[in-house]
């Protein structure tokens, strides 16, 4: 077997050349063709509010005809996005890599129609993800946005906050970054509350207090004083956190958005912030991205709103890297592949 024979197509730019990834060209029969491919904000926010089809007609990147010659030897692909059509430009493609955990931006159907294994990057940027979801939760309890804005007006005013220790939890989605933001919860001695896809009434998990089943989610919520969505986008979840939920949810508790845009109803959001019933929320996603200037949730008050750049680069190229070298082995091994996408 020679090096052509399996190509590895990079869509995805990576900012310096990886040692893993050279360290898997020279051991194994892989070459790797760098063939950046990227999507704007809005195209990627648009597909994923349809499946991963372009239905809104948004300009997608110009695709010359030498980048079209490279991607037809293309065995594998590695990526955040993949245009429009995949079955014209990649003939012979058979595994995609996501470098990313979230896939309802990608048209998995076509990939499927295609018999292309699709893999995603559950788990690369988890640490991080939840670190960000402390920053924020503990932000807003010691007060830290207040007594900033003190020092900058020269302002020496006592002002307490108060402590994560004895609080409660929720994690919507007990997946690889709902794990993560479990174990520091715990840390910092919170009782923690969970639902998983897969859960029973009655199961039990080492890193939760108690465990529960989606449906029973309305039981959860009440108890809690922050609440995160950290599950994945489906059907199911689309418009999950709608008026009713948050109305279940605890006056002054948190809720915090780190997965998808799609699982909040926003204008229920901004009303129950308004009307005070909640006592801030974290959003690191929305609906539509980037976010309009006159989009309401700019100016709601408590509102902590970031662009959706929660993961930390200085080590998720890492992990990306060491994700497709780890696949790539296993593929040509004829192995199982990390983090296969079943729907």
């Amino acid at each position: 077997m020679t090096a052509e024979e399996f190509t590895i197509g990079i869509l995805f730019p990576f900012r310096e050349k990886s040692l893993i990834l050279e360290d898997l060209c020279r051991n194994f029969p892989v070459k790797l063709l760098t063939t950046p491919y990227m999507e704007s904000n809005e195209l990627r926010s648009s597909r994923g509010l349809h499946k991963g089809r372009n239905e809104l007609g948004i300009p997608e990147p110009l695709i010359d005809s030498s980048l079209e010659e490279q991607w037809v030897a293309c065995n594998a692909l590695v990526g955040m996005d993949i245009p429009s059509n995949p079955e014209m430009f990649f003939p012979n493609l058979k595994w995609f890599q996501g470098v990313s955990a979230g896939y309802d931006h990608i048209d998995s159907a076509a990939l499927h129609a295609m018999g292309v294994t699709q893999t995603n990057a559950r788990g690369i940027s988890s640490p991080a993800i939840s670190e960000f979801i402390f920053a924020r939760v503990l932000q807003i309890w010691k007060e830290l946005r207040l007594l900033d804005a003190q020092q900058g007006d020269r302002l020496w005013k006592v002002r307490f906050g108060t402590q994560a220790h004895g609080k409660t939890i929720g994690i919507v989605g007990l997946g690889s970054i709902g794990r993560e933001i479990a174990i520091k919860a715990q840390a910092f001695g919170m009782k923690v509350l969970a639902t998983r896809k897969s859960a029973v009434a009655g199961g039990s998990d080492p890193d939760v207090d108690e465990l529960f089943p989606v449906q029973d989610l309305p039981e959860l919520l009440p108890r809690c004083d922050v609440v995160v969505m950290a599950a994945p986008s489906t059907e199911d979840t689309k418009d999950i956190f709608d008026s009713a939920m948050f109305a279940l949810m605890k006056k002054g508790s948190i809720f915090c958005n780190i997965a998808r845009g799609i699982h909040v109803v926003e204008s229920a959001l901004v009303d129950a912030l308004e009307k005070g019933h909640l006592g801030a929320a974290v959003l690191d996603v929305t609906r539509e991205e980037p976010l309009p200037n006159d989009h309401p949730l700019w100016t709601t008050p408590n509102l902590y709103l970031s662009p959706h750049c929660s993961i930390s680069f200085d080590t998720y190229e890492h992990n990306a890297a060491q994700l497709i070298a780890d696949n790539t082995i296993s593929y040509l091994a004829g192995e199982k592949l990390k983090n296969v996408v079943s729907d």
